[in-house]
């Protein structure tokens, strides 16, 4: 079998195998870089995803609940954890002719019982058909007719489809429609009509009190602002009038959607951060082994000069066998980030509590080339400075002091 040509890239090759401890170590921290990188960019754009579709499309401006259940109506909205609070309706009759309300509905939570459709807990919300416009944005395709009483929407992220049937409080009900992804609670929640969820209510004895008129409670009230008022300006309407005879409180979307933003800002400057320590970290610590390893390397290098190798073949190796080790690194730090966000995201999304929705692999590309070029910088630019100091010794001399 004919040998390879010795050439500087295969000698640049077999110098990292010569050492793979200092090879290895060098590779995980170059790694430890590109896994931050890529998985905190990913991740930021996964929630930012979110974040913007919920403001884009969740439509309502103002959250009307029960006082004390703001957070519980945060939850619910951006994770989805069942919860169950009521409030009497038809406060929606007195406040509708608000001038600048341009949309109004109820919606109606309940907290399910685990469901063969789900392994753990879902929410259910009832939801008004003729007012509703939260839910039917969402729809992956219309529904040709109106949603019947024994009939349901499922989340993006329920584990039925279309056709399926699934039971709830031991009763069964067909999915007609599915939802698209909408990176919030709504992906794992199931919708019906009002007069289904209000039926559930009373058959599994989920209300106490004023069991006659069930039908006159929902969990919530969406509303919807004329472009031309302002939500608070809606909210001052209403608060003085029904606030206490209701016992009411408010959500405002672009409130709680501008706190998220400011937390995703902290966020992303920690993730940031943490990656250009790694990068400094990274070209300091090849920078010092390369430097330390000089004496050690100056009898190999005379040799090489010895043997017909120019300066410049040997810069060139040594910036290869850096760039080589950045390769290897940025790679595998892509990978395992890659393979952490596809098998946990869902995971990491619901311990950050907030809405994300996954990236175009056409985006996951593009970062990851980005990152892949950023790594491929740390090692020769690191690098350099002892390549060039390597070549500059007297080769005699260098050979002799050994003797």
């Amino acid at each position: 079998m004919q040998e390879k040509p010795l050439t500087m890239a295969n000698l640049a090759w077999r110098n990292i195998q010569r050492r793979p401890f200092r090879s290895c170590c060098l590779i995980i921290i170059i790694m430890l870089f590109s896994a931050t990188l890529f998985g905190g960019s990913v991740l930021m754009k996964n929630l930012s995803l979110g974040i913007s579709g919920m403001a884009n499309r969740l439509g309502a401006d103002i959250l009307i609940v029960p006082y004390g259940y703001e957070k519980n109506m945060e939850v619910a909205l951006l994770r989805g954890e069942p919860s169950s609070f009521y409030l009497k309706v038809d406060l929606i009759d007195k406040i509708k002719g608000i001038k600048g309300i341009d949309a109004i509905s109820p919606q109606l939570f309940i907290a399910s019982l685990n469901a063969g459709c789900c392994t753990t807990k879902v929410q259910l919300i009832g939801f008004e058909q003729q007012s509703d416009f939260v839910i039917k944005p969402w729809l992956q395709s219309q529904l040709t007719q109106p949603l019947t009483d024994n009939q349901v929407v499922v989340g993006a992220k329920i584990n039925s489809q279309v056709g399926d049937e699934i039971i709830f409080f031991n009763h069964p009900f067909k999915i007609a429609a599915k939802m698209d992804s909408t990176g919030m609670g709504f992906d794992t929640s199931v919708f019906m009509t009002m007069s289904a969820a209000q039926s559930l209510m009373k058959n599994a004895k989920l209300i106490e009190g004023d069991v006659d008129h069930f039908a006159d409670y929902a969990s919530s009230i969406f509303i919807k602002v004329n472009s031309d008022y302002q939500p608070k300006d809606i909210v001052n309407q209403i608060m003085p009038r029904y606030a206490m005879d209701y016992n009411i409180d408010f959500v405002m979307t672009k409130g709680m959607l501008s706190n998220i933003a400011k937390w995703l800002t902290g966020f992303s400057t920690i993730v940031y951060s943490l990656s250009a320590i790694f990068w400094v970290l990274a070209i300091i610590v090849i920078f010092v082994i390369f430097s330390s390893t000089l004496n050690e390397r100056k009898r190999e290098i005379s040799l090489l000069r010895i043997l017909g190798a120019s300066r410049r073949d040997l810069v060139n190796m040594l910036l290869r066998e850096s760039l080589i080790i950045s390769a290897l690194g940025g790679i595998a730090g892509i990978f395992i980030a890659a393979v952490l966000l596809y098998a946990f995201s869902l995971l990491i999304c619901q311990s950050i509590g907030l809405p994300c929705m996954n990236i175009s692999l056409f985006d996951a590309v593009l970062y990851a080339i980005v990152v892949f070029i950023l790594t491929l910088i740390i090692g020769p630019l690191s690098s350099i400075y002892g390549a060039l100091s390597m070549t500059k010794f007297d080769t005699y001399s260098t050979l002799r002091e050994g003797e």
